[in-house]
């Protein structure tokens, strides 16, 4: 019966201690800017990976649409874009058709044909 108390004491200790640090990791990560504050006038609009840590990205400055290559060291300026050129639903809008038997099935099929190449 003892050791069951002590069990359980030690148990709500280390949930408390995870639970501070918790609070205090969220609090450093706050204060250090990793996460940065909601902006109106830029926004990254999308992102597509063509290797490994290189990247095109849409963005918006203000009103304006660029494209831009993003890889570890450099930025690049590609072209500015118009903004009938882009498709700017949300991606909850367009999202809504798929269901999760379609995404698992296709899923799927790309790991068979992966097993099959090999």
């Amino acid at each position: 019966m003892g050791s069951n108390i002590l069990q359980l004491l030690a148990t709500i200790v280390i949930f408390m201690v995870v639970l501070a640090v918790t609070y205090y990791a969220t609090k450093w990560i706050a204060r250090s800017g990793a996460i940065q504050p909601y902006t109106k006038n830029i926004e990254v609009i999308e992102t597509f990976k063509i290797a490994p840590n290189k990247y095109v990205q849409i963005i918006r400055l203000g009103s304006k649409y660029y494209s831009i290559g993003v890889t570890k060291e450099n930025i690049t300026f590609l072209a500015p874009l118009e903004e009938e050129q882009l498709d700017l639903r949300e991606k909850e809008e367009m999202l809504q058709n798929v269901s999760f038997k379609d995404v698992m099935g296709k899923v799927a099929s790309h790991i068979k044909s992966k097993e099959h190449k090999k």
